[in-house]
């Protein structure tokens, strides 16, 4: 450890922000998706541990399946798979030509995705790569053309092209996303289809001009229709709960469908066989591993379909890894990668891909042992944000076993200090392809070094996941315990999230573009107060999207709408600090101005994470660190410390912060007061800041790779207010997944909690009222007058508080 001392006297400085990124996208920007997560997440191929996407041959004689990246051959009779193909990238999606001498597929680079059309007799390939997103190729009838979905236009429309001659035609042109095109005998495809948050099945013919709308579910991607070779049934998937259903139906009769496959099970991407009569699906299981399946067209017993054996083409060498800390085996957060970059997946549990830095990653207890092909691979394995990444290089060779031992170690020990971390905002179950139960988080939040997490169940139209499970609770080893909360998803509202629901608030979603089924008098100070009856912390999460202080341009980067009146009239409401998808910057100028009225609002972190996601941060990617007595606490003593306004909010690096020792959450006296600041980081951070009542009064160079740094000095403190710390920018990377470092203390009160320095009080009031107004003429243009007597009812009483700050 390398632990320096820097005195300084605070001066005040005027500075700008060093660059500053939030997550934005991976693979080439399609324009119309605000958050491209659920683009990369939902419509891209993923790399499975067992096969999926199934795809029968026009003999009837084999499946063509994705596995470990690879697309694989099995003997329907055998059950015997052997490997098509064995290269660097991720191979998924396959279909057949009609004469079965081809297969189409989708290769994704990590980066971008390609259309590619193999030969089978001789392994040829021909690829179709634009510079935007290409999905989802199926040849058409006569086997001379594919439909494929290409976002080069600028949204993901489909297209036909002519193979020989690269003839190409653009037959969608939708404001979102249009996939998954399935050949119809009869003429045109049937295709997937995006309006707003829901999901379509569409048939279109060419010839006769025609769009017909088969089905519509909302947030689903999973329907993933096939056409059936009598050119008139289809089969697709449906949401029900946390199943996702098969079933099949008559184009002319679309809403007599017929299930195919029971509630409980995830069936996943249906395909016809040759001749109609069965369809083969995958399944996601318990350990989050894929399995083939089949059930009859007509209905009736579901069966396993055994792959007996899988030829990678060249015998299997194995590798042991043992990932240690100073105690023994240390359970952590691994990503094997072959020389050329294909990643290698977990064979007993979830495999996730790393959107901020690429490669996938998986989780383990510390031990692992994996059958390999033959080839030379790294291995990188870490255990929170301060375990230093540790790294080796090994070789697999046929029928030997590779030992590889992996010893971390820690930047701080947070334990050690005091401290539980949490995370306050996942997801347990999304819209992803496993259906997880709240146990399964344990071994990740194990892998991450992380105390508390509160997954929240969140709903929209009629897609109603995780909601029997509010409330559920499970506890690991130590302090870690999960606690299955709700997220209100009122639209530009605001979100809220209820930290430690265990029932629910309703109605989950309203905003003016939401069906209507009772009034459209709902607000969110509603769920606040019911929150706060049942001893719920609330918390406006992903507040901000940009970096930039939001009141030098409401119109460009607002908070949520109704945030100002549950700041200003309710006390003990939340506002997500640190999350992924927006900005802390811009969040925080907005914390600023309802601490400088008084308001001890409390500062929540979270990754917002999807646990059943393929494609996502890992969890703790953004965390709280809150005091506890020996480093341990249960989750609701964590949350009344949140509420308490304790601790610290980062997305790596730890900032331990305190005026004549006092901590965050406490109180010191006006006039010149000592602080002390201690930093210590994994990854190198830019800039510290000393913040009084909102403005930078003390700036610092902040500190390199791996460096404890302790600053100190004074500030003269006003009348009333507040003080904190914060550090920021650097480079990303492993440990963490944010795009940069961000960290700051929650406020030490000047005199009393809640006090104000009275010009501070009023130029925030001012930026408030501004907010204020602006939000009131958003509800305006959005409801039609009269409908949100409620509503306007809170604009009234906030701005009567706001005018008795601001005063004349």
């Amino acid at each position: 450890m390398n632990l320096t001392r820097l005195t300084a006297c605070a001066a005040l400085l005027t500075i700008a922000f060093p660059g500053y990124a939030q997550w934005e996208h991976r693979y080439p920007k399609v324009d119309t998706y605000g958050h491209h997560t659920y683009l990369e997440q939902e419509d891209l191929p993923i790399v499975s541990s067992g096969p999926i996407d199934p795809a029968p041959s026009p003999d009837g004689q084999s499946l063509a399946f994705a596995h470990q990246g690879w697309i694989w051959l099995m003997d329907l009779e055998t059950g015997k798979a052997t490997r098509l193909t064995s290269g660097a990238d991720v191979d998924g999606r396959p279909r057949w030509s009609p004469s079965a001498d081809r297969i189409v597929f989708v290769r994704d680079t990590g980066l971008d995705t390609q259309i590619v059309i193999k030969a089978l007799p001789d392994g040829s390939e021909i690829l179709i790569n634009s510079p935007a997103i290409d999905l989802d190729p199926e040849f058409t009838q006569d086997g001379d053309s594919i439909y494929y979905t290409s976002a080069k236009s600028g949204t993901p429309d489909i297209w036909k092209r002519h193979i020989a001659t690269g003839v190409e035609e653009r037959l969608t042109d939708n404001r979102r996303m249009t996939r998954g095109a399935r050949s119809v005998s009869s003429g045109g495809f049937i295709y997937m289809g995006q309006s707003g948050p829901s999901r379509t099945i569409r048939y279109r013919n060419p010839l006769e001009g025609t769009d017909v709308l088969l089905n519509e579910q909302g947030w689903h991607p999973h329907i993933t229709p096939d056409a059936h070779p009598n050119g008139q049934a289809v089969v697709f998937g449906i949401g029900d709960g946390n199943s996702n259903r098969i079933a099949v139906m008559d184009r002319d009769r679309p809403d007599l469908y017929r299930w195919l496959t029971g509630p409980g099970m995830r069936a996943l991407t249906p395909a016809f066989s040759a001749d109609g009569s069965t369809v083969y699906f995958s399944r996601s299981d318990g350990a989050q591993q894929f399995h083939l399946m089949s059930v009859p067209t007509a209905g009736g017993a579901i069966s396993d379909i055994e792959v007996t054996s899988f030829d990678h083409g060249t015998p299997l060498g194995k590798v042991s890894l043992t990932v240690s800390g100073v105690d023994g085996p240390l359970p952590a957060r691994v990503s094997i990668l072959r020389a050329d970059g294909h990643p290698v997946v977990s064979p007993d549990g979830p495999t996730y891909s790393d959107i901020q830095n690429g490669g996938a990653f998986f989780y383990t207890d510390g031990r692992l042992s994996l059958d390999l092909p033959p080839a030379k691979y790294t291995v990188k394995a870490v255990n929170g944000p301060f375990s230093t990444p540790t790294e080796a290089s090994f070789t697999v060779r046929a029928g030997q076993t590779a030992k590889v031992a992996l010893a971390l170690e820690f930047v701080w020990d947070s334990k050690a200090a005091g401290y539980v971390s949490a995370d306050h905002h996942i997801h347990l179950n999304a819209s992803g392809v496993h259906d997880l139960a709240i146990s399964d988080l344990l071994p990740l939040m194990a892998g991450e070094q992380l105390d508390h997490v509160a997954p929240m169940a969140w709903n929209q139209y009629n897609r109603f996941v995780d909601t029997d499970r509010l409330g559920n609770r499970v506890r690991g080893e130590g302090s870690a315990e999960a606690v299955l909360s709700q997220e209100v998803r009122s639209g530009f509202h605001g979100h809220v999230g209820l930290i430690g629901a265990d029932k629910a608030f309703a109605p989950w979603f309203f905003e003016p573009g939401s069906p209507l089924f009772d009034t459209r008098d709902h607000s969110n100070g509603d769920a606040v107060a019911f929150a706060q009856a049942n001893g719920f912390l609330p918390t406006y999460v992903h507040p901000v999207a940009g970096h930039e202080d939001p009141f030098d341009d409401l119109t460009a980067n607002a908070p949520p709408y109704e945030l100002i009146l549950d700041g200003v009239l309710s006390e003990g409401v939340g506002i997500e600090l640190v999350c992924m998808w927006t900005s802390p910057l811009g969040t925080a100028e907005t914390w600023y101005r309802f601490l400088n009225i008084g308001q001890p609002m409390p500062a929540t972190s979270g990754t917002d994470m999807m646990a059943n996601f393929y494609r996502t941060p890992a969890m703790g990617t953004a965390r709280a660190y809150l005091p506890a007595a020996g480093g341990a606490a249960t989750f609701d003593e964590a949350v009344q410390t949140t509420l308490a306004g304790k601790g610290f909010l980062t997305t790596g690096p730890a900032l331990l912060f305190s005026v004549d020792g006092t901590k965050p959450g406490g109180a010191v006296k006006s006039g010149k007061q000592r602080w002390s600041l201690e930093l210590a980081s994994v990854k190198p951070v830019e800039k510290v800041d000393i913040i009084v009542n909102g403005e930078v009064v003390a700036t610092f160079e902040g500190i390199s790779a791996g460096e404890t740094k302790v600053y100190s000095g004074e500030s003269v403190l006003p009348s009333g207010g507040w003080i904190a710390a914060r550090a920021h920018g650097g480079p990303d990377g492993w440990p963490s997944m944010s795009p940069t470092h961000f960290a700051h203390s929650a406020p030490i009160w000047i005199n009393e909690i809640g006090s104000t320095e009275p010009e501070a009080a009023k130029s925030a009031a001012r930026d408030l009222m501004d907010l204020l107004d602006f939000s009131q003429s958003r509800f305006i243009s959005a409801y039609k007058r009269g409908d949100t007597p409620k509503l306007d009812a809170r604009f009234a009483k906030a701005r009567k508080v706001l005018t008795g700050l601001i005063g004349n």
